[in-house]
């Protein structure tokens, strides 16, 4: 089950935190902060969006993984 949060600005300063610590997919943010992977990307997009973080094409297996980490 996922937690519920008050709204997107907490999601995404978690998010923030979490990329401190090192390069994570959409998946692992969804799964370390127990929210949805399309929260996880609406985070992510938009900490990219605002220069603070930064995507990378990881292996591709049965799809392309999207990676995340800070500038």
């Amino acid at each position: 089950m996922y937690m519920s949060r008050n709204n997107i600005l907490d999601i995404t300063k978690d998010v923030l935190k979490l990329l401190r610590k090192r390069e994570y997919s959409v998946n692992e943010v969804a799964d370390n902060l127990k929210i949805q992977w399309k929260t996880a990307i609406k985070s992510l997009e938009f900490l990219k969006e605002i220069g603070l973080a930064r995507e990378r094409k990881g292996e591709l297996t049965f799809k392309e993984e999207r990676l995340f980490s800070l500038k």
